[in-house]
């Protein structure tokens, strides 16, 4: 099996923010990014294309998707982790205003969640659960966000969670994973344009 995992393009409106849920669009300059990801690709297309429901990865699939004439399956197990009452909220006035409840999540966000959303334990969950419906001879293409694709590298390749944000994941960005008997193998991480598929 051979996963290519991408990052949605930058959203409209997210510099500041706590975006898990937060549903927003894909930003003009985040779309032309995705769209010069989708004209580097250098080999044959995914069997199938899945996507996160929240908007800035169901557009980006959208782009990505059109370059092999393919509608992309939306799930929402593939979103960002939830917030939950912080989602949406600067993390300043967070951090003015919840100290207490923040400081004790910043210690041990991998399995503490915020409150009312999810720990990192509970989106590395559910991402695996996604991943096990795979079938080993599939070729897929999964546009996802920072979180959700770094809850699934964690899941796979044994890192441990509170070390999954050392794993740069840019916007607009490839990963591939190849996975051989219950093996996973990281082909390439955060690659842009002028990639190649391996």
């Amino acid at each position: 099996m051979k996963i290519y995992l991408v990052r949605h393009g930058e959203a409209e409106g997210s510099e500041g923010l706590a975006v898990g849920h937060l549903d927003l669009p894909l930003s003009a300059p985040g779309a032309r990014n995705v769209e010069a990801l989708a004209a580097s690709w250098q080999g044959p297309p995914p069997g199938r294309i899945f996507s996160s429901d929240l908007r800035r990865a169901a557009e980006s699939a959208r782009i990505l998707a059109t370059r092999f004439g393919r509608s992309p399956v939306t799930d929402p197990r593939l979103r960002e982790v939830s917030f939950g009452e912080w989602d949406g909220r600067s993390w300043d006035e967070i951090y003015d205003r919840d100290r207490q409840r923040y400081d004790a999540w910043t210690e041990r966000w991998w399995d503490l969640a915020p409150p009312g959303g999810e720990s990192f334990a509970d989106l590395e969950a559910r991402v695996l659960a996604w991943f096990r419906e795979l079938k080993e001879e599939e070729t897929v293409l999964a546009v996802a966000h920072g979180g959700s694709i770094r809850a699934l590298l964690a899941g796979l390749r044994a890192i441990p969670r509170e070390r999954a944000f050392e794993v740069d994941l840019d916007p607009a960005r490839i990963s591939v994973l190849e996975v051989t008997g219950g093996v996973a193998s990281l082909l390439f991480l955060n690659q842009g344009p002028g990639w190649h598929v391996p």
